[in-house]
């Protein structure tokens, strides 16, 4: 009999990261999802026909939501018997880990994918930085979603616990059969957009708040499309005003600037890289960013943020940039380069969808994460 196998995540928006990878992970384990109620809950049990579970969590600290959510977790694990939690986010993964050991499920596995403390201060990063040395303490194994994220795990001594990577890192890697530049029927959304054909199409995809780096984004445009109205910026995603929101100056030159297009959010985003010359993504703290591994795959050289997870994808001056986050000065130059320098840009859009095939194609990964979780469930202790 296939051991059960629970996934965790706080909202079902993070359950597609194993979109696919379940399938695969079926061929050895019975799995079932858990997370807060969401399209995205019923949509991958539909997909990859398996049982699912709502159990309301908040993203944010809330001391008696969390403590009844903790409860609703001991009950669900009681009744469900698994053999492995798999924990998910920061406050999925504090709450399942802490309901696994009470319920002494065998194989309690955190899988961090990125340290929600950075960028925080004060009274809040101690408190998420303790969150994540209990999430680990109470877990039987530790998975890194990137080198960097486990580099900063060790040296901010976080967990005692030997933590795993798993081949180059990435929850999903990139299915790159879907993610093709060459598929003949994508259409082009340049003409849908007013985009002219000698346009330069400067784009960012993703939530549209402060700690992607948005507010530099649109001031660093500002100064390129005043000396050069042949430019766009291209944005995609949802405004997140409770959590994080842009500065009022920020939302107002969206809002007003012509020639920054706001496409809200997109299903398919495959048509929207492919209108691209180059895509910005000067977040503050990640991971593992997903999506410059779409934009390499999709041809598209970037212009990141050097930070962790998102410089092990990018390699700067071949398959795109790295630059100091929160610098505006810095992005702007760099944004003026890439303008400049178009040719250039043409030889890394190459190199970018190499980079992609050689260290993050999908069913490779799946293969190896399958090994990893075969190995963590064989191991006595």
């Amino acid at each position: 009999m296939k051991k059960k196998f629970l996934i965790v995540t706080t909202v079902s928006d993070s359950l597609p990261f194993f979109k696919g990878q379940v399938n695969v992970l079926k061929e050895s384990f019975d799995i079932e999802l858990v997370s807060s109620s969401g399209i995205h809950l019923n949509e991958m049990c539909d997909f990859h026909c398996v049982k699912g579970h709502a159990v309301k969590m908040r993203r944010e600290i809330s001391l008696y939501n969390d403590i009844v959510s903790l409860v609703e977790l001991i009950f669900l694990f009681l009744k469900v018997k698994p053999y492995i939690v798999h924990g998910n986010t920061p406050k999925a993964s504090l709450l399942s880990m802490i309901a696994a050991w009470v319920t002494r499920i065998p194989k309690r596995i955190y899988y961090v994918h990125r340290l929600r403390y950075h960028g925080e201060f004060g009274n809040k990063r101690k408190i998420l930085m303790l969150m994540e040395r209990i999430s680990c303490f109470f877990a039987t194994d530790v998975i890194s979603v990137s080198q960097g994220v486990k580099d900063v795990m060790i040296s901010d001594v976080l967990c005692k616990k030997d933590i795993v990577l798993i081949w180059n890192g990435s929850v999903n890697g990139i299915d790159l059969n879907y993610f093709d530049p060459e598929i003949s029927d994508l259409k082009s959304i340049r003409s849908s957009y007013g985009i002219q054909e000698d346009d330069f199409v400067f784009g960012f995809i993703g939530r549209l708040v402060g700690d992607k780096g948005i507010n530099e984004l649109v001031a660093a445009f500002k100064k390129i499309n005043i000396q050069n109205s042949n430019t766009k910026l291209l944005l995609i995603g949802r405004f997140e005003n409770d959590l994080d929101p842009l500065e009022e100056l920020t939302i107002q030159e969206i809002e007003n600037n012509k020639d920054i297009i706001h496409a809200g959010f997109q299903k398919d985003v495959r048509p929207f890289f492919k209108a691209m010359d180059v895509f910005v993504f000067p977040s503050y703290r990640e991971g593992f960013g997903i999506v410059l591994m779409e934009a390499g795959a999709m041809n598209v050289p970037s212009i990141s943020s050097d930070i962790i997870g998102c410089n092990e994808i990018i390699v700067n001056n071949i398959n795109g940039f790295l630059i100091r986050s929160r610098d505006e000065i810095k992005l702007n130059q760099k944004m003026a380069f890439c303008f400049n320098n178009k040719e250039k840009l043409k030889k890394m859009s190459v190199s970018a969808r190499n980079s992609i095939i050689e260290n993050f194609e999908q069913q490779k990964l799946w293969q190896k994460s399958l090994e990893v979780y075969q190995k963590i469930v064989n191991s006595q202790y």
